[in-house]
């Protein structure tokens, strides 16, 4: 049978080995502590459920959204970035999705045509690259390295390159390595795509889970014409991975583009997890700064841990994620299997965000601290 022949580009999944090993295991009962996936295991806040069952008493509650989503979330995710970023939308410049990883695909037809470069840093989350290659983009990958606090040097992109692009894929907060972006990165990147006509899009994912006090910071604080884009979601901070809710803010053609291809693609998300979705954006700044609290007491236990084996790691500044080093002397699939066979820890090698990344694995702390404390507690002391 024939197929897209652009499949062929794409690597077959990379966790098969780790997966054979765990189901194996978990068929001999013994234990296994997940913390690869990025699925926060904490619960949903219960104003939102209520407010998700409620709404299926609404009049039409069942029928289809409009496309671009409903007002009144597009008027809370408004709200949310005046409040949150001092930042002022208009509704035009809100778009509703089902899940940001459904916007970060559909930006690319929206904005490239095939043959076009897209600019996508590596590590990084790995739709950047594979949704670029299924719709017949050039992933050009620029490093993303520990001396530069783990922030592109644009500088470093040739100038055909650059000629040839018209996207260029940001993350911040920063998955897998936990980095943050700050004013001057985000003044230079913006600068660079005003003078480049290149669209920057960031993926914010993680905006709201960062350590300590920090306060979080848009790309949109610093893009005045509004010639950017930035992704948010429901699911990291609110719990919401199921929900599959998520908006894109920002350059209004760019937004229009997406909205053409949903159009023709899909429909927008149910109603009910909509309005589910405006209560979340009502929650206070207390309850935000408890789910942090709660990450932020995870990852220090969790590095401390680390230090204690021998296991070195890029100190986690924002996301729920730990970037370590494999130890000396094995290769990052001898290491993951090792923990994975001998202690029951499941952890993603580095290579799943690109081959530059051998010799990391990443640790996702969305597992209670008592949890990751007691699978520690066998753990050999590396060199």
């Amino acid at each position: 049978m024939k197929t897209n022949n652009r499949l062929s580009t794409i690597p077959e999944y990379e966790l098969n080995k780790l997966d054979s090993i765990k189901n194996h295991m978990i068929k001999d009962n013994k234990r296994i502590l997940d913390l690869g996936i990025g699925d926060p295991d904490l619960a949903v806040e219960d104003s939102i459920i209520k407010e998700l069952i409620d709404s299926c008493q609404i009049p039409r509650f069942n029928n289809y959204s409009p496309y671009e989503g409903i007002k009144e979330l597009k008027k809370e995710v408004i709200n949310y970035y005046k409040k949150t970023f001092e930042v002022n939308l208009k509704e035009n410049q809100v778009l509703i999705l089902i899940g940001s990883k459904e916007g970060l695909s559909n930006i690319i037809p929206a904005v490239c045509d095939v043959g076009d470069y897209v600019i996508i840093p590596k590590p990084s989350y790995p739709i950047y690259e594979l949704t670029s290659r299924l719709w017949g983009t050039i992933p050009y990958k620029i490093p993303l390295k520990i001396k530069n606090n783990y922030l592109p040097n644009i500088g470093e992109i040739p100038k055909e390159i650059v000629y040839k692009s018209k996207l260029f894929i940001i993350n911040y907060p920063n998955n897998p390595t936990g980095a943050l972006a700050n004013e001057d990165f985000y003044k230079e990147i913006v600068e660079f795509s005003y003078k480049n006509n290149i669209v920057v899009c960031n993926d914010g994912a993680y905006n709201e889970i960062l350590r300590g006090t920090k306060y979080p910071l848009s790309l949109m604080q610093l893009d005045k014409k509004k010639n950017c884009v930035e992704f948010g979601t429901f699911s990291k901070i609110y719990n919401m991975t199921g929900f599959r809710l998520g908006y894109v803010v920002g350059n209004s053609d760019v937004l229009d583009s997406i909205l053409k291809i949903k159009m023709n693609m899909d429909s927008s998300q149910f109603i009910p997890i909509q309005r589910a979705g405006i209560k979340a954006l009502n929650l206070s700044r207390g309850y935000i700064n408890k789910i942090r609290n709660i990450y932020d007491n995870r990852i220090e236990i969790t590095q401390n841990l680390l230090q204690k084996h021998n296991i070195g790691f890029s100190k986690s500044e924002g996301t729920f994620y730990i970037w370590c080093n494999v130890p000396e002397g094995y290769t990052t699939d001898e290491f993951c299997i090792e923990l994975l066979k001998n202690y029951g820890i499941i952890v993603t090698p580095g290579y799943v965000f690109g081959n530059l990344s051998y010799g990391h694995f990443r640790i996702a702390v969305t597992k209670d601290i008592k949890l990751i404390e007691k699978a520690f507690d066998n753990l050999q002391i590396y060199k």
